[in-house]
């Protein structure tokens, strides 16, 4: 597993921060691979310590890849933006050493609120997980922890 940051993303310094400061996403291995307005691209492979005594990768580390692609994807615009409520429908199983992409991208946005759908893929292609994020813009805060 890497932490790695795609070259794309290396080039915006403001979620280059946001993902240095994001301990969860590094300490599992969950790569953020691209940003655009409204879209992000993050990555992960099933570890053992991810699965659940069927041997299927936990849910709770799905929605997890997700929910990180959907806070990227909708903070990809500048102001801090937080999830007010979030959906997944869990399609087909992962297992451990598989290799997982979420895709993140906006459908819309409205005043402070937006709502993000991600696609978690094995990298053959396989749904594995189809997730949908409402996001609202927490105002007057910046991402530098400022009011």
């Amino acid at each position: 597993m890497g932490t790695d940051i795609g070259a794309v993303v290396a080039g915006n310094s403001r979620i280059s921060t946001l993902y240095e400061r994001d301990r969860t996403c590094q300490s599992l291995g969950i790569a953020l691979e691209e940003v655009s307005a409204g879209r992000a691209v993050m990555r992960m492979t099933v570890a053992d310590t991810m699965v659940n005594g069927h041997g299927m990768a936990h849910g709770g580390f799905l929605f997890l890849l997700a929910d990180a692609a959907f806070s990227y994807a909708c903070n990809s615009y500048g102001p801090v933006t937080v999830a007010q409520a979030a959906q997944v429908t869990f399609l087909s199983p992962a297992a451990v050493g598989d290799e997982l992409v979420a895709e993140a991208d906006e459908r819309t946005r409205s005043g402070r609120t937006g709502i993000y759908d991600v696609t978690v893929r094995h990298t053959s292609g396989r749904v594995v997980a189809e997730f949908r994020g409402h996001s609202v813009i927490l105002a007057g805060k910046s991402h530098s922890g400022g009011e």
